[in-house]
């Protein structure tokens, strides 16, 4: 069953205490709102949270003031208008169960449970719970015919309640060794994983069914077999920004499977009653889903009373009439990147919920992305043989099956770009890819500097720039010098010290900042992580120049650095998306959720006369907008240029 375009995550998490509950739901209400909001599947709720369900039950907990039965007059009233209706079962809390169960929460080390605390407990998958919640969802799938499964709050815990530590002692394990918690929680959350799949799977072998963790974790595939689809989970302004989905979506398209990205209508993040973003806002993120080949999830937080809030679903019905407009550009196709992302995430192993990214991966997305280079993210186990270069973000060490791959595709001609520590290997003490530098160890310096020479010196200054992380020294051996490293006359101690931050560059160090030796471009420095940290513009220029070198720059253009471009394909056809929004942090210095800053999106400035030069390789005929209208283009090499009259938040051309 293929994904819908333009889908809704209706919360409904209602404490026991309230009363009424779905007194005001009407199917005409229900339905105006899908229909205002150009909605085609919306995602309803047999238990939430608090562990109680919306519906008759045998098995669970019905909420004790429920009035009307609202997951079967959802189906029903969402069907009549062909509206697809996933369920919802939180899996990984239920407050009701925790109650009722305390033996069955999970118990963390060192952390007792605080009686005075508001909040759910999570639900240990290695005690009875696991049966409890299989039952339900076999109940559900026998009384409710519908479009699939959503199943929440998975995750790895290290758990020490008596059924785990028993389990333990029992295999001859030890409860105070991590490297045994870990091993033992992992399969835990594999019987988890085979358990309740298992349990859909009676029901029909093609039910769509997701298990949310909320993040993908790049590299580490064990969970794929259990999923249909990918959901991105990425709500810009609950913290997790608006460079945190394409990272995840140039990760997910890698695996071949249908995804959907999924924000909120929030200003904040999940859980929020009477909150409201911008519809720029949602009208820029629903363009960055179907640009970056993903279909649409908007999250929306039911009232107590039942009733669809309108101002809600207007808000997103401005997003998803422009979606609907589109969707015949935007399905069923595959990155155009030529430039791949080895993620350092990838390199570790384990599954999480909300896991935190390497600052090095999202540092490389974001020079990319501001950039405008297409790329894609892969792990270790990717296909190289489509990209021309691929970057080893400053932390991909090297094994001797990891080196062999890299220096096959180096040797094929493509090229590698590496920083800080990558490429070598794990004592960081040699390079493993193939190239005549020597390592010499950390420099000496807290901070020095970076000169360029002419090969990099584009939009560049000429005086050395300071940096913020330690480099590695490296004995270039013949290879071409690209930047110079510029030593400080000392570090700053309590002894010496210069003026309030880093003391000023004397001379030229005795190892290279930058170096290009055959098919490999090296960076002494961290210099992702330092882009992602700092904000550094001279550090992203450094890497575009880079990039220019490695001939990994398909698109020119004069967009600012808040635009970002996605190049498809799709049926022996081009699709270029241009997206054009700029975040601004606002708020922030508060207490909880309120204490970081939240980016946000409002007005959107258009751009205009923005002239785009794209590397295509093959004959063009035409290239029009989304509304059919021939643009002006000329052929040279290769390559075509044209010009975009005017961006709004999203562009789409069609190069045929």
């Amino acid at each position: 069953m293929k994904l819908r375009f333009r889908q809704i995550h209706l919360d409904f998490h209602t404490s026991e205490h309230i009363r009424d509950v779905g007194k005001d739901f009407s199917r005409e209400n229900f339905q105006k709102a899908l229909t205002v909001g150009h909605v085609d599947s919306i995602t309803v709720f047999s238990k939430c949270h608090h562990g109680l369900t919306y519906h008759d039950t045998k098995v669970g907990v019905k909420h004790p003031y429920l009035v009307k039965p609202l997951l079967p007059l959802m189906i029903e009233a969402a069907r009549e208008i062909n509206v697809n209706t996933p369920v919802y079962l939180s899996a990984g809390l239920d407050e009701m169960m925790s109650q009722r169960h305390p033996e069955w929460r999970v118990q963390w080390k060192g952390n007792a449970y605080n009686p005075f605390a508001a909040g759910y407990k999570c639900l240990c998958f290695n005690t009875p719970y696991l049966d409890y919640l299989c039952a339900q969802i076999d109940e559900v799938l026998t009384m409710f015919k519908t479009n699939g499964l959503f199943l929440d709050i998975i995750a790895m815990r290290k758990c020490y309640c008596p059924t785990c530590i028993a389990g333990m002692l029992a295999e001859g394990l030890d409860p105070e060794n991590d490297e045994h918690v870990n091993d033992y929680q992992m399969r835990v959350l594999m019987k988890y994983y085979e358990k309740t799949t298992a349990t859909v799977r009676k029901h029909g072998k093609d039910i769509p069914l997701f298990h949310n963790s909320g993040h993908i974790s790049r590299g580490d595939k064990r969970i794929i077999p259990f999923q249909t689809h990918l959901e991105l989970e990425s709500l810009p302004t609950g913290g997790w920004g608006y460079d945190h989905f394409p990272l995840s979506a140039r990760y997910a398209i890698t695996t071949g499977m249908e995804f959907l990205g999924m924000t909120g209508k929030f200003h904040t993040t999940w859980g929020e009653f009477g909150g409201y973003k911008h519809p720029n806002a949602l009208r820029y993120e629903a363009a960055a889903m179907t640009a970056n080949g993903a279909k649409c999830s908007v999250g929306d937080q039911l009232h107590p009373s039942g009733a669809m809030d309108m101002d809600t679903y207007e808000c997103i019905g401005a997003a998803y009439k422009e979606v609907k407009a589109n969707e015949e550009y935007c399905d069923t196709v595959s990155t155009a990147s030529t430039v791949a992302v080895l993620s350092v995430e990838s390199l570790g192993k384990g599954i999480s919920h909300h896991s935190a990214t390497p600052f090095a991966d999202e540092g490389a997305v974001r020079a990319l992305l501001e950039s405008h280079v297409m790329f894609d993210v892969i792990d270790t186990a990717a296909d190289l043989s489509k990209y021309k270069v691929l970057i080893l973000p400053d932390a991909v060490v090297l094994d001797d099956t990891l080196a062999e791959k890299v220096n096959s595709f180096m040797k094929a001609g493509g090229m590698a770009i590496a920083s800080g520590t990558s490429g070598m290997d794990s004592d960081k003490k040699k390079f493993l890819i193939a190239t005549k530098l020597s390592v010499k160890g950390e420099s000496p310096w807290t901070n020095d500097y970076i000169a360029v020479r002419d090969a990099l010196a584009d939009d560049m200054v000429k005086s050395p720039f300071v940096t913020y992380a330690k480099a590695q020294m490296t004995d270039p051996k013949g290879a071409e010098v690209l930047a110079d490293a510029w030593q400080p006359y000392f570090n700053r101690t309590y002894a010496h010290f210069c003026s309030h931050q880093h003391t000023p560059y004397e001379k030229k160090a005795d190892y290279p900042a930058v170096v290009r030796d055959g098919n490999l471009i090296y960076f002494a420095h961290p210099i992702f992580s330092m882009y992602r940290t700092t904000g550094q513009r001279l550090y992203r220029m450094l890497i575009r120049n880079a990039l220019r070198l490695a001939g990994a720059m398909t698109v020119e253009s004069t967009l600012p650095s808040t635009a970002r471009i996605s190049f498809m394909e799709q049926k022996g056809r081009h699709i270029l998306h241009v997206l054009n929004g700029a975040p601004v942090k606002r708020g922030g210095e508060g207490e909880g959720r309120l204490a970081k800053a939240i980016e946000v999106i409002e007005e959107i400035v258009p751009l205009h006369d923005v002239r785009m030069t794209l590397a295509v390789g093959k004959a063009v005929t035409r290239v029009r907008t989304a509304d059919g209208k021939t643009v002006a283009f000329t052929a040279d090499k290769g390559k075509i240029t044209f010009t975009l009259p005017v961006v709004e938040h999203h562009a789409i051309m069609i190069i045929e």
